[in-house]
């Protein structure tokens, strides 16, 4: 029997040679999404990982290690964002030529955060950065000596990355120097929509989690305008010092937008800075169809958008724009007497991380190749497909639409047989739905109740998905009323 030994590390012929039987197969994952379940999860596997097993001493050669691995990834346990009937959390179907990019990035290994790390990585991810300022119509500096923002690994990071700028702008540099000396009276705005990052980052930031004042939203899932002017002049008669208001592009469960004009207006009126979370829907700020529910945003401080969502590309990519760099300068300024600064751009002194991977070359790819018309037409057609759901649902007897969509997430409700919302019903449904592996939903609860939420996040998703999803619910609703 032939003694098999581990991979040699360095020996890329003998790594090509075990990945090439499952090529095939990793590549349908994407080129035939449909052949497997839209959701699976064996809880055998989670059972198994809770054993603690010690670290085997020997290694195992990469060509047994990917047929044991494969298998438990792709058929025992995995969400598969690429079929076309997956609607749950913002998991996109990744362009093919952004792939290659995360390919390229990883196997050359630069870095953009630092230019002697990457030259061509940072001088690329310094264009990336304009051309997605462009795509949403957010005014970049006219001062071009600092990029207009900075990527990041997510929505969360660049949330933190946006309010630290603003707390050390507002509150000046003490703010950076004495921490909680000097925090205690900040105040940061939002609504009951509002992703959990911000919460989050205020407790990173040392403001507390009290330091957030969560305004209640309306029927349409907009901020209250006139609760928040309320609650921003009751706390800045009792001393409080407004940092932050916080508008939402895109709430993550039912996908609206806040009046973000108006939200400008207070922020200046308060000597706030004016953050725009548009981590799920930013990117369509500047096309024709949703341009006048995001007004406003070009008068953001800073906004905040993943390129791993309506930009389809795989997860790890966030991006942080602001109106003037130099703020971003200011709160992450620093320095090493190991550190040989480069004027040329040190993206490390610009934001929250080190040495991070080159994730926006896929993104780079991605916009050279399809060009502004390539993605809008992309985005328009997710945009129709939740437009042709909503009005199936509106039109299907038994079935309760919660509000029209805004961008490309609707949600709606199974009724019972006297036309009344029921919890346990819209939560049988959503059960039944998920167990039968063909469509794969979520759950929100706006105003408390719960709702299945569709979010169409996917390039090849189309009117035939959605209205097989609509007959699904109806049948499964007809079956629990019986």
């Amino acid at each position: 029997m032939k003694n098999e030994q581990p991979t040699v590390p360095d020996d890329w012929d003998e790594v090509l040679e075990a990945c090439r039987p499952h090529l095939a197969a990793l590549l349908d994952t994407q080129r035939d999404p449909t052949a497997r379940p839209v959701y699976a999860d064996d809880p055998a596997l989670h059972t198994a990982g809770r054993n603690r097993a010690q670290l085997p001493q020997q290694g195992l050669p990469l060509s047994r290690l990917l047929e044991s691995a494969l298998p438990d990834i792709l058929d025992r346990a995995y969400c598969n964002g690429a079929h076309p009937q997956y609607f749950g959390y913002f998991h996109p179907r990744p362009l093919p030529v952004s792939v290659l990019g995360d390919a390229v990035a990883s196997l050359l290994n630069q870095s953009p955060a630092a230019w002697r790390m990457g030259p061509a990585a940072a001088a690329m991810e310094i264009e990336t950065l304009s051309w997605v300022a462009d795509f949403i119509g957010y005014p970049t500096a006219t001062d071009a000596s600092l990029p207009p923002g900075i990527f990041t690994s997510g929505g969360s990071l660049a949330n933190l990355t946006a309010l630290k700028a603003a707390r050390d702008h507002i509150l000046g540099p003490d703010a950076q120097l004495r921490g909680a000396g000097v925090l205690g009276r900040a105040t940061v705005y939002t609504s009951s929509e509002s992703h959990y990052s911000i919460a989050r980052a205020l407790d990173i930031l040392g403001m507390g989690r009290r330091a957030l004042r969560v305004i209640p939203v309306g029927p349409d899932g907009r901020i209250g305008v006139d609760a928040l002017h309320r609650q921003i002049t009751a706390d800045t008669a009792d001393g409080l010092r407004p940092v932050a208001v916080v508008g939402l592009a895109g709430a993550t469960a039912t996908g609206a937008v806040d009046p973000l004009t108006e939200l400008a207006s207070i922020a200046a009126e308060s000597g706030a800075w004016f953050h725009v979370d548009g981590a799920a829907a930013a990117v369509y700020a500047d096309l024709p169809a949703t341009r006048p529910a995001f007004a406003g945003l070009d008068a953001a401080d800073s906004v905040t958008l993943d390129p791993h969502k309506w930009m389809f590309l795989s997860y790890g990519l966030g991006c942080l724009l602001v109106r003037d760099p130099g703020n971003l300068a200011t709160s992450f300024a620093d320095h090493a007497h190991y550190w040989n600064h480069d004027p040329r751009d040190d993206f490390v002194f610009l934001g929250p991380e080190g040495a991070r991977p080159w994730k926006s070359l896929g993104l780079w790819l991605a916009l050279r190749s399809l060009g502004r018309q390539g993605y809008a037409d992309l985005l328009a057609r997710n945009l129709a497909t939740a437009q042709h759901l909503a009005r199936r649902v509106r039109t299907t007897p038994g079935l309760e639409l919660l509000c029209d969509p805004v961008i490309p997430i609707c949600c709606f409700r199974p009724l019972t047989s006297d036309g009344e919302g029921s919890d346990a019903l819209t939560l049988a449904v959503h059960e039944t739905l998920t167990a039968s592996g063909s469509y794969y939903t979520t759950i929100c609860r706006p105003g408390g109740a719960p709702y299945l939420r569709v979010a169409i996040n996917n390039y090849t998703t189309r009117e035939e998905h959605v209205d097989g999803l609509v007959d699904a619910v109806t049948y499964a609703r007809s079956t629990l009323c019986a």
